[in-house]
């Protein structure tokens, strides 16, 4: 965080930056997921839930002396999940931490005027308004196909967005879906703020630790992408 933080000022400095939209898209903490994830996790979820929430609000709090910021957070994701009492993946989706780790955000921040938590827990996505584009974001673990994932989610919402965020995989990807009037609608996923593990690693999907900075412009929307390497 430390790392990102600097990067992000000296990016926001050279810029003349007014106001950044931030997007967390969730696994902010390794859950409960299987019972040997007791054994692996270096501390327990109660603790990991507060050091992360308050990392992240640190992070922001600091953040917003050099430029204003809207921060915007998954409502749900999967390795945030406790599933309880043996249960599987999502079947008691509502048990996730990020409702708890999103409001202890917003709560720790509620006295900076210079910074706005956004989030929509009555949903598994959430919605970024840059310019007059309409922009969805969410973890990605219910998408079955990325390619596809902005044709679903136009006709599921009867909306016609032109970017979709997502997070879940290991690593980043840009993916033009349909030429517009003046932009391309894009499917923009996200690197892994971790970067590589074991497990990514055994897929052949590991990447280094990154988070990204995505440039819109009013008329053409998505024309730039800068890339924050962490380690």
């Amino acid at each position: 965080f430390e790392v990102l933080l600097n990067k992000t000022v000296n990016f926001v400095k050279k810029n003349q930056i007014n106001k950044l939209n931030i997007l967390a898209l969730g696994d902010d903490i390794q859950g409960i997921l299987r019972l040997s994830d007791l054994q692996l996790n270096e501390t327990t979820i109660v603790q990991s839930v507060v050091e992360i929430s308050r990392l992240i609000a640190t992070f922001l709090n600091d953040l917003s002396a050099y430029c204003m910021v809207d921060y915007y957070h998954a409502p749900t994701s999967n390795h945030s999940q406790i599933r309880p009492l043996g249960t599987k993946a999502s079947e008691i989706a509502s048990e996730d931490v990020e409702y708890i780790i999103g409001n202890y955000i917003k709560d720790m921040l509620v006295n900076n005027h210079r910074v706005h938590v956004n989030f929509n827990f009555d949903k598994d996505y959430i919605k970024i308004p840059i310019f007059s584009f309409e922009i969805i974001a969410l973890h990605g673990h219910t998408v079955k196909s990325v390619d596809s994932i902005l044709k679903d989610l136009s006709m599921l919402h009867r909306t016609f967005y032109d970017y979709c965020f997502l997070g879940h995989t290991h690593s980043s990807r840009e993916i033009t879906g349909n030429e517009g009037c003046l932009n391309d609608t894009e499917v923009l996923v996200l690197p892994s703020f971790i970067g590589s593990d074991p497990y990514s690693d055994s897929l052949r999907k590991g990447s280094k630790a990154a988070c990204k900075i995505y440039v819109f412009d009013e008329d053409e929307g998505h024309i730039e992408t800068h890339k924050i390497q962490l380690n």
